[in-house]
């Protein structure tokens, strides 16, 4: 029943990130693991400014996961739910 529970939010948070994201950047989000996130995208998605996201990618901590694509900053679906996992409480 919990796992069920779990679930289902999951779900719902999802389509409140895409409908967020889509109003906001324009883009929806990519729903896929190998999708790769650009910063607007992010921002839209935690509900930040994009130097917010620029600034937590460069700290100690608390620290957003990217990857550097050449000068660009890419960020990993993964990684951003863990990073609301962890400190969005």
């Amino acid at each position: 029943m919990r796992d069920e529970a779990q679930r289902s939010q999951k779900i719902e948070f999802e389509a409140r990130l895409t409908d967020a994201s889509a109003r906001e950047t324009g883009q929806p989000i990519p729903r896929n693991d190998k999708a790769l996130l650009k910063v607007t995208q992010v921002a839209a998605m935690l509900q930040v400014s994009e130097a917010w996201v620029r600034d937590h990618s460069t700290r100690k901590r608390p620290r957003l996961k990217y990857v550097k694509v050449g000068k660009l900053l890419r960020y990993r679906l993964v990684d951003i739910e863990e990073f609301i996992a962890t400190w969005c409480q």
